[in-house]
């Protein structure tokens, strides 16, 4: 009970950081995908499910507030919170940041060829044009940043660890 609360917690506090302060910085910053870098980081790398779950959690915040580009994030981040689970126990190593960096950028890319989907149905019945060069846009930058994010996370790995430890989000052991 005490590590669903902390990690709630938690998660609440990034989420209201990102939508809060970091979308309210210039271009291209406002793009750094905080809340999924961290969800991945805590799978991936630290062996937490808490990080898929703070990924789903963050679709359900997207649809509550409707601040999702499209109207179902949740389905769409329930799925991608299942592919990295399923990449991460089949095709990239916890112990590289090559590998946790794959896993990020495959579950990103995903989400973003969802959306790109829904964009090129609508626009069919839509009298404007899509505007791809921002939506590339968007997608290059928060590549850029969560790989930036991610790279600083590993590099505090071991700080990072020893603080979630001490809140019970992460497994005591050290195997894996």
């Amino acid at each position: 009970m005490i590590k669903f609360l902390i990690s709630t917690f938690l998660f609440f506090l990034l989420v209201t950081f990102e939508c809060g302060f970091i979308h309210s910085l210039p271009s291209p910053f406002f793009y750094a995908p905080l809340v999924f870098v961290c969800g991945v980081y805590l799978y991936q790398h630290l062996n937490s499910l808490v990080g898929a779950w703070w990924i789903f959690g963050l679709g359900v915040w997207l649809d509550f507030w409707h601040l999702g580009l499209v109207p179902f994030e949740t389905i769409i981040y329930a799925i991608t919170a299942l592919l990295m689970i399923f990449l991460g126990q089949r095709f990239f190593s916890n112990r590289s940041l090559y590998g946790i960096a794959g896993n990020a950028t495959l579950s990103l890319l995903f989400i973003h060829f969802v959306h790109l989907i829904y964009f090129f149905v609508v626009s069919f019945n839509d009298s404007l044009p899509f505007l791809w060069f921002s939506f590339l846009g968007l997608v290059f930058w928060q590549i850029f940043f969560q790989l930036f994010l991610i790279t600083i996370l590993f590099f505090l790995a071991r700080k990072i660890r020893s603080v979630l430890k001490g809140l019970l989000i992460v497994p005591n052991h050290e195997g894996l």
